[in-house]
């Protein structure tokens, strides 16, 4: 089966609602989706192509496999169908992945917060939680998992109940292929490759009567490979 295979499995997932795809497994399972020849080939094969796009198709439900990109407890849950969508967390993840390379490009630099509330010891996401907490600037971090993160701060403190965690402000340059929706700039929601690396520039504890969590700034390291500028 040829890469182009997913191309199609892309297209049915953008103009379906209820997507319920003949997938060849052996294909999301051994191929390698951050190979350069991968990549080379399907944009060879004419599946990876600049669009006039500004999200993915699954934007609003990617959060749903994040965990097993972080911690997961049930690996067999990826070969599984994943709630409404027709599609195994695999499937998920190899449509979304070659969609990012194909969005439009940011036409602006984006300014957007992501909040991480505090973790008890006994959680799992723990020692992740204590890692995040050592940054330093200069440090390059990897989230693992398709990060949401928006424009509007005080929706984004939604996820740091009692103002005690992690507040990631972060710079978006422009000609950035990330996944947005809404009103860009101001109420709108952003989700970034999986695997996207991140500069911390500055990092200050905030702490007063009311508040007690770590600001950390962030500027996203655009991949330096050829297909974040597919002409």
């Amino acid at each position: 089966m040829k890469i182009s295979e997913i191309g199609r499995l892309v297209n049915m997932c953008q103009k379906a609602s209820k997507i319920k795809p003949a997938v060849d497994k052996s294909l999301v399972k051994t191929k390698d989706l951050f190979c350069h020849q991968y990549w080379a080939d399907a944009r060879k094969e004419g599946v990876i192509f600049q669009s006039n796009k500004e999200s993915v198709s699954l934007h609003g439900q990617l959060h749903g496999i994040n965990h097993h990109f972080i911690l997961s407890p049930y690996p067999k849950q990826m070969d599984m169908k994943f709630m409404n969508t027709g599609l195994t967390p695999r499937e998920m993840i190899s449509i979304s992945d070659t969609e990012f390379k194909t969005l439009k490009p940011l036409e602006q630099k984006l300014n957007v917060y992501r909040c991480i509330g505090e973790k008890p010891d006994f959680f799992s996401e723990y020692p992740l939680y204590l890692k995040r907490l050592g940054i330093k600037k200069g440090d390059v971090i990897d989230m693992k998992e398709y990060a949401y993160a928006t424009s509007d701060i005080s929706y984004a403190k939604v996820y740091m109940p009692n103002n005690r965690g992690v507040l990631y402000e972060i710079e978006v340059p422009k000609g950035a292929k990330v996944s947005r929706t809404g009103i860009i700039g101001d109420q709108d929601e952003i989700v970034f490759p999986r695997s996207s690396k991140f500069e911390c520039v500055d990092v200050k504890q905030v702490k007063d009567a009311n508040n007690d969590y770590l600001n950390v700034k962030l500027k996203y390291i655009v991949p330096e490979d050829v297909f974040n500028a597919i002409g």
